[in-house]
């Protein structure tokens, strides 16, 4: 009977039958060994020994730590925008035990109080509760923004560097988060706007720069200056140009970039301007309010543009 139950439990435990049987058992020398899924793990069905022999499944992933020679470490990688950076201990919601078997009432009531202790724990300072909330919020914009990975990792230091400092009390969260999320774009020169952002956390856009500049003069940022060919590109896209006026852009930025016109100006106004000029000499109609929308600038400033580029212009050919 226990061969008969071995066998049986071999054949629907483990998923390769040979692989197993090439293992030999170090305390009893037999081939009865059953692999347990969960622990990925070798067991003796005849003497109940665990083998020290180890397998791990292939669409699990793990990470190497160190210098990459001990692969002990299975899970979910680090992530700073994750409140407890994914490093937190779980207590399942199954009451059984390791065999599959449930536990008994005392046993219950003593695995349910742990579980309350290990979630008051995670969360047992106002900075931990805050970064939670904050977090949640990050990975939600971060999501509608279609920012990438690098992008939001850097926004959740940003955002922890300020909780530190308690940047956070009595202030909006949901502000500072946009905030962070803007100037984490701005470091890694991605473009960006405040309306961008404004939008999609559905806050004005004067209250997340009133937090952006408090992350700037706290944490003494260093923000490189975006060069107006990324929104030269970011308006084309959105405008839906064709390829000939968008390469009819680029080609007039790099004439007029060498001049010192663009000092000073708002590079949103200057791409708009530049855009609308090679929109006119590719005979594509695009009407002055369409660019001013979505590069988010006034009319007069567009118009102000024009005049210096095409002045530019005229004065090269």
């Amino acid at each position: 009977m226990a061969l008969e139950d071995s066998k049986q439990i071999q054949n629907t435990g483990s998923p390769d039958i040979n692989a197993t049987n090439r293992i030999k058992c170090n305390q009893c020398q037999n081939y009865s060994l059953v692999l347990d899924v969960l622990s990925s793990e070798y067991v003796c069905s005849s003497c109940g020994c665990v083998s020290t022999e180890k397998i791990y499944n292939n669409e699990i992933p793990y990470f190497e730590k160190g210098e990459y020679k001990d692969k002990s470490r299975l899970g979910m990688p680090e992530s700073l925008t994750i409140s407890h950076k994914g490093l937190s201990t779980l207590i399942g919601l199954n009451d059984t035990d390791g065999r599959g078997k449930m536990l008994d009432p005392a046993q219950k009531e003593t695995i349910q109080r742990l579980r309350t202790w290990n979630n008051r724990s995670q969360l047992n300072d106002s900075i931990s509760r805050n970064l939670d909330k904050a977090l949640k919020y990050l990975n939600n914009f971060g999501d509608k923004l279609y920012l990438s990975p690098a992008v939001m990792e850097n926004a959740a230091y940003i955002y922890r560097k300020a909780a530190i400092k308690k940047l956070a009390k009595g202030r909006s969260t949901v502000s500072l988060v946009a905030a962070s999320i803007y100037a984490a774009c701005r470091e890694i020169s991605i473009p960006k706007t405040i309306s961008d952002i404004s939008t999609v956390c559905n806050i004005p856009s004067k209250e997340i720069m009133s937090h952006y500049k408090l992350i700037l003069k706290e944490l003494s940022l260093k923000i490189p200056v975006i060069q107006g060919i990324d929104y030269v590109t970011l308006i084309s896209n959105r405008l839906r140009l064709a390829e000939k006026t968008k390469r009819e852009a680029l080609r007039i930025f790099s004439l007029v970039q060498h001049s010192r016109i663009s000092i000073g100006k708002n590079p949103r106004a200057f791409a708009g301007a530049i855009i609308y000029i090679a929109s006119q000499e590719c005979n594509e109609f695009l009407r002055q309010v369409e660019v001013c929308q979505v590069a988010d600038i006034s009319t007069v400033s567009l118009r102000k543009r024009c005049k210096e580029i095409k002045f530019i212009l005229d004065s090269q050919q």
